[in-house]
């Protein structure tokens, strides 16, 4: 096999100097587990990004061609400044793949800017993270859960202005059966909300907020919190409950206001989260303010352990307290059966 022919099956069905429609294909910009992204120019001097799926995949499963389609569907529907736009989307016949438009966002990712800086200005930070929750808003009243959010997936335009990208796993909140098999694991364990390592369809906007939080928490840091965990471990943790550690152990300049909020937002029990993204952003930005009140006494977990509990509530004493009232029912029963004979 030629060198070229190998370049050629690497980069999928596409290769630079192509044409495609009113675009010319210009260079490979990366590539995933399902497709490859081409920075491509247009007639008029614009410049933008492909997404090819690779045929290979749509033949083997058409699953997947239905997944690869639904992400443009998904990201045709919204618009928002912080998310990647989608110009145009659909199956190239001639050639055989599915293909999406989009912004080129040549400023890179999250994962780009941490892996150059490590930890980032703590206002920085901030800022991504709260223009990031407002764009999730708007996905989310559109009944779309990403379920991928990492730093990967949150890429930066030529102004430096952050934006989401890749809905590729999202599923509208309705659909949760259509997309994926049950029991299949949707999304990126070191990212994931602790309900959705266990089931990733019967979730809610609330491990987004959870995925947004580890993003904040790996910027502030400098490094991931799950960072060297295995899937298992992960797993184990996601059961047990476990909160992360507070931020400020690594990060001592991060304001206990801030720390508050972020701990809320990586609550392990899905009901001490935001209800909203926008209520996450919203509590970030009072927090960056200084103008967070923090409760003196975190309440307590759901699953703390009582000092006293009461005779009449411990689990021997209910079973007793039933048995007895059989008995005593039993015997009226008796009593009034016994009478009437007489």
């Amino acid at each position: 096999m030629s060198e070229d022919t190998t370049v050629e099956k690497e980069l999928g069905p596409l290769k630079p100097g192509d044409r495609f429609g009113d675009c010319t294909v210009e260079r490979l910009l990366g590539q995933g587990s399902m497709a490859s992204v081409f920075l491509v120019r247009a007639s008029d001097g614009a410049q933008y990004a492909l997404k090819v799926m690779d045929p290979e995949l749509a033949k083997k499963d058409p699953t997947y061609r239905e997944r690869f389609l639904r992400e443009a569907e998904f990201a045709m529907k919204i618009h928002h400044r912080n998310l990647i736009s989608v110009h145009d989307a659909g199956e190239e016949s001639e050639r055989g793949f599915c293909y999406i438009l989009m912004d080129y966002m040549p400023g890179g990712t999250v994962k780009d800017l941490v892996r150059k800086k490590g930890a980032l200005p703590v206002a920085q930070a901030i800022q991504i993270a709260t223009q990031l929750a407002v764009a999730m808003e708007v996905a989310h009243v559109h009944g779309i859960i990403h379920r991928d959010i990492k730093p990967d997936n949150i890429m930066f335009d030529a102004d430096g202005v952050p934006k989401l990208a890749d809905l590729g796993v999202a599923r509208f909140a309705a659909d949760a059966h259509l997309n994926t098999q049950k029991g299949m694991i949707v999304g990126t364990p070191a990212y994931m909300a602790p309900e959705q390592m266990i089931d990733s369809h019967h979730i809610d906007e609330r491990a987004d907020i959870y995925s947004l939080g580890l993003v904040l928490y790996e910027m502030l840091a400098g490094k991931s919190p799950n960072a060297g965990s295995t899937i298992m471990g992960l797993i184990a943790k996601s059961i047990k409950g476990e909160p992360l550690p507070d931020v400020r152990t690594m990060r001592p300049e991060v304001s206990a206001s801030v720390a508050y909020v972020l701990s809320l937002m990586l609550a392990p029990k899905v009901e001490q989260r935001p209800h909203t993204s926008r209520a996450a952003a919203d509590l970030l930005t009072r927090a960056a303010a200084g103008g967070l009140l923090i409760p003196e006494t975190p309440p307590k977990s759901d699953d703390a352990p009582s000092e006293h509990v009461p005779w009449w509530e411990s689990p021997v004493s209910v079973i007793l307290l039933v048995i007895a009232a059989l008995f005593v029912g039993f015997l009226a029963a008796w009593c009034v059966f016994s009478c009437a004979k007489r």
